[in-house]
């Protein structure tokens, strides 16, 4: 077999959706031919990683070949260049190659341009979320527009051209798959045209063995407990929320520290927590950082919070779980199909300033409970999402596709 990976997210991984794409590459059985596309990164977070600086042969096995088309600067509108790279590219690639199959990946559509050319091979998007998602959480965030990442106010202003391009890349008929039977439910009840194609659900993966609690560190090494935070630092992942809770956690426990890794604007939510009168000890923006500097924070942390207005199944709630942090989140798309509520995870009313502060409060009070959701969730994520599970069912979607093709 011969696979096409369209990545509009690679290396460095910034987000949910290039940590979804490498670890499926890398899990993939060794005989199948790859070819990854994806633009070429230019320096992010505080170490200035770029595309550039990974030992790719190192870092992939030899199956696994990387073709870079455009240049990524932002987090937005290198989509376009993208785009345009992948329509005028990959049709010589399949035909050079003998592609087999090509797998796409939504709300990115780095193949909306590719679909009028004339390519015979199957195509298969994953649906990581939508246009109209993505703006429906950041409308709740209730932020101003100067106050969003140039991401979400460009999703703001240009939405009516963005929903048309969604209903155009809906309407081709191609085969998907949701990480989540919400996602699904969402394409069928808001994209009618998508109904009569086939709508796979495979959950959201990862590598057990590498996310995973150490002994040495599970006593948490650091003397502040920590409050961790992982995600891009959009409205729509309810920050605000955060920051307007954490005056009622410090007012119940000044020994606690709230991290945000992630790359984005911090300067609007560090204006937000002095405006509420946060000391600067109590919280850290760190930015971007690479996989292994993650997870010493997901190992020394004591609880992981992802407020969310909007999500699908965010990688990073299941990283945190599969490293035994117990986690807190919004009962919002996916999740509750990951977090059963008091069992392996709290879940709260988006939104909501006091059911957020109350749960971290009686998180922080409690060890035995945040011990017993750890150990709940970690196990939860060894049986339900690691790729050794995944794998198999994404590899019998690939070969049903193209026997059908």
């Amino acid at each position: 077999m011969k696979l096409c990976m369209l990545a509009p997210e690679f290396l460095p991984i910034w987000g949910g959706v290039g940590s979804y794409i490498t670890g499926l590459i890398r899990h993939l059985p060794k005989d199948i031919e790859i070819h990854v596309v994806a633009p070429f990164r230019e320096a992010m977070g505080k170490h200035r990683i770029s595309s550039g600086d990974y030992d790719y042969p190192k870092y992939f096995s030899d199956n696994i070949h990387i073709h870079f088309l455009s240049r990524a600067t932002g987090s937005f509108f290198y989509n376009a260049k993208f785009q345009l790279a992948v329509a005028k590219y990959v049709p010589t690639l399949v035909k050079k190659e003998g592609i087999d199959i090509i797998h796409s990946h939504e709300a990115y559509m780095p193949d909306i341009l590719l679909q009028f050319r004339d390519i015979k091979v199957p195509i298969v998007t994953t649906v990581h979320t939508t246009i109209k998602g993505q703006r429906e959480g950041t409308k709740r965030s209730g932020m101003g527009l100067w106050e969003l990442d140039a991401s979400e106010r460009a999703t703001i202003l240009l939405y009516p051209l963005l929903r048309l391009a969604e209903e155009v890349y809906f309407a081709k008929n191609r085969y998907y798959i949701t990480v989540s039977n919400w996602m699904k439910e969402q394409l069928l009840r808001q994209y009618p045209r998508i109904r009569n194609r086939r709508i796979y659900v495979v959950y959201n993966a990862l590598d057990t063995e590498f996310w995973s609690p150490s002994k040495e560190e599970t006593g948490k090494l650091e003397k502040e407990n920590i409050v961790l935070y992982v995600g891009r630092l959009l409205a729509l992942k309810g920050i605000n929320v955060l920051i307007r809770a954490i005056p009622k956690v410090l007012k119940e426990n000044r020994n606690v520290k709230f991290v945000f890794i992630g790359p984005g604007n911090r300067e609007v939510y560090m204006n937000m927590l002095r405006e509420t009168g946060v000391p600067r000890p109590n919280y850290a923006f760190l930015g971007y950082r690479n996989r292994e500097e993650l997870l010493r924070y997901y190992r020394i942390s004591n609880i992981f919070v992802i407020p969310s207005y909007s999500e699908n199944m965010p990688m990073t709630l299941l990283e945190a779980m599969s490293c035994a942090l117990p986690v807190i989140s919004t009962r919002v798309g996916g999740i509750p199909e990951v977090v059963s509520d008091y069992v392996d995870g709290i879940l709260v009313t988006p939104g909501s300033v006091d059911e957020l502060a109350s749960s971290l409060i009686l998180l922080l009070q409690d060890e035995n409970l945040r011990r017993s959701l750890g150990l709940n969730a970690r196990k939860k994520i060894m049986e339900k999402f690691s790729w050794n599970k995944a794998i198999h069912r994404i590899l019998g979607i690939y070969r049903e596709i193209m026997e059908g093709s």
